[in-house]
């Protein structure tokens, strides 16, 4: 190794401080240093002094001389959970592994806050505060809580826990299995107080309910205490959310949340496409409550017999007559009723019968239907989605006649063949973009690393810009000088032509 990568070396070294006391003590006058500093600017721009800024007449928090951006950002190679970056896992010194240490992102050099990096390289972020209002940072409950947390061994027993408790979930429920409920509580219950000594409750930033993986933490133990302690009568299917445990594991290893947080940010891009999928969704469910409502309850009934044994002919025997299912036709033995329709095209029925609409369930015990709002958006789903489609498109057509085709031809196309390809592309997009940002940052890493072993060599693209600028400098001037001389020379040829 040279002399120049042991000097960067031992300046990357320095990086990585043990937080004491001093530490801390440094931090808070920085902070009380900036809260001066803020409230003198503030005094002097109220009093109007103009090198400080004009205070604006809106009730704004920004000044005309402050600029609009966000300010400085953290690093996102330093962030909770994730590994150190490349560049500084070499110069990391392993007897600091699990110890606090002072934030090695600047961006947090005036909070109160301190890292710990974990002997599997991964950065964990506390807040330098009171947790609970009586464990500072050099207590030593909180001490061996943080040692804990960070150890890859707690996370292994805790994953393996979620695994057995799956694996016994699944299994046929005896008193033997329901014991062990009270033993997996207590082990989440110990992982839960080992991460709020560790980190706070919740006050402060990086506390343990200010992390969103762990308010499911906090909701599994809680139904797991109110299952075990009350009897829930027919609220016995809270016991089913015990199947969250399994999402515990996101929020215990740090690579995995990391993903996870990064799909979850990439479907937010499908913002605008699903806003639009649901206005179209709703256009075509209003498309059908207008044409299709109670047409799907068209069926072929006897026609009322006027020979008296259904009595008179008057209203009230007319209805109960056609609401009878015995008087509607059936080719199953009055399983299922076909439909039928007063239109040239559609479902015709025998001499004997007619064809009327109002009376028994739409098809397929009632779910299919467009006879509300509801019934019609989940329909013109169903015909999205492509979800046993086409049998829904032959229902119409038997009692609407051919032509309504056009209806089904106009969603399958904007709906599922547009609307559905359309949200896939997004999340194939989102997918493309995260993965070249992480070869980005891979190769800015690799650049780094690079640059860190040797600092007297120029980047390739840096000093290939160089050498091709200097080349046409060169040309350049050559061109200039010999410009002048072939002048002379023609002015000389044509003297002594002359």
């Amino acid at each position: 190794m040279t002399e120049d990568s042991d000097s960067i070396s031992e300046e990357e070294r320095s990086l990585f401080r043990p937080f004491t006391r001093e530490s801390l003590v440094q931090i808070e006058q920085r902070i009380a240093a900036e809260h001066e500093k803020q409230k003198e600017l503030e005094r002097k721009r109220a009093e109007g002094e103009p090198q400080y800024g004009r205070k604006k007449k809106q009730k704004e928090i920004r000044y005309d001389d402050e600029d609009e951006d966000e300010g400085p950002q953290p690093d996102p190679t330093l962030e909770q959970g994730v590994p150190i970056p490349v560049r500084l896992q070499g110069s990391f010194p392993p007897e600091l592994a699990s110890t606090p240490l002072e934030d090695i992102d600047p961006y947090y050099s005036n909070v109160l806050t301190f890292v710990v990096v974990s002997k599997g390289k991964d950065i964990f972020r506390f807040s330098a505060s009171k947790a609970m209002w009586l464990l500072d940072p050099f207590n030593p409950i909180r001490r061996v809580a943080i040692y804990i947390l960070v150890h890859p061994l707690f996370s292994l027993f805790i994953i393996t826990t979620i695994l057995v408790n799956c694996i016994l979930m699944i299994m046929p429920t005896t008193p033997t299995v329901e014991s062990t409920e009270v033993i997996f509580t207590g082990i989440y219950t110990f992982e839960s107080a080992v991460k709020v000594m560790a980190r706070g409750f919740i006050l402060c930033p990086f506390t343990y309910l200010r992390d969103a993986w762990n308010w499911l933490d906090f909701v599994v133990i809680a139904l797991a205490y109110v299952t075990m302690g009350i009897d829930l009568g027919n609220l016995a299917a809270l016991r089913t959310f015990r199947v969250l445990r399994a999402l515990k594991t996101v929020a215990i290893v740090p690579g995995l949340k990391t993903i996870v947080g990064a799909v979850i940010e990439s479907v937010k891009n499908l913002r605008d496409v699903i806003i639009l999928t649901m206005f179209s969704l709703s256009v075509f469910a209003l498309m059908g409550l207008q044409i299709y409502m109670g047409v799907l309850t068209q069926k072929c009934i006897k026609k009322f017999p006027l020979d008296g044994s259904w009595g008179n002919l008057t209203d009230e025997n007319w209805d109960y007559h056609n609401r009878n299912s015995s008087n509607w036709y059936s080719e199953d033995e009055g399983i299922s009723f076909p439909l039928c329709g007063n239109i040239s095209g559609a479902g015709q029925c025998d001499d004997d019968y007619v064809c009327l609409q109002g009376f028994g369930p739409n098809p397929n015990y009632g779910y299919t239907s467009f006879d509300s709002f509801g019934w019609a958006f989940l329909s013109a789903f169903r015909l999205m989605t492509q979800d046993f489609w086409e049998d829904l498109y032959q229902l119409v057509l038997r009692a609407a006649g051919p032509w309504h085709m056009l209806f089904f031809i106009v969603i399958i196309f904007l709906g599922s063949f547009y609307l559905v390809n359309l949200i896939l592309a997004i999340v194939a997009m989102s997918y493309d973009e995260l993965q070249k940002k992480a070869e980005e940052e891979e190769a800015a890493e690799e650049e780094a690393i690079r640059v860190s072993r040797h600092p007297d060599q120029l980047p390739q693209t840096t000093a290939t810009a160089t050498a091709t600028a200097a080349a046409t400098a060169t040309a350049t001037a050559t061109a200039a000088m010999q410009v002048p001389s072939s002048g002379t020379r023609t002015d000389k040829s044509t003297v002594q032509n002359r």
